[in-house]
């Protein structure tokens, strides 16, 4: 998902990071590919994920297909 913002005069393309959905801008986001399934996560995430894979020997991939599904977004009230 992404919009434009109007930033000081200027449009700014902004994406939500797949991993934690916090609207990013699009410079700060990476596009991860695996197994026909594409997600967007922001550099720090990305640091995350990175860990994650050599401490717990995790399946980046995975990760990254659940990352690529949409999941609807419910707000409490």
């Amino acid at each position: 998902m992404s919009w434009d913002l109007q930033e000081k005069g200027s449009f700014v393309l902004v994406v939500t990071c797949g991993f934690r959905f916090e609207v990013r801008r699009e410079d700060e986001v990476v596009e991860l590919r695996a197994d026909h399934h594409t997600a967007r996560v922001c550099e720090s995430c990305l640091v995350l994920l990175t860990v994650h894979r050599r401490v717990h020997r995790m399946k980046v991939e995975k990760v990254i297909a659940e990352m690529a599904t949409p999941v609807p977004l419910v707000a409490e009230v």
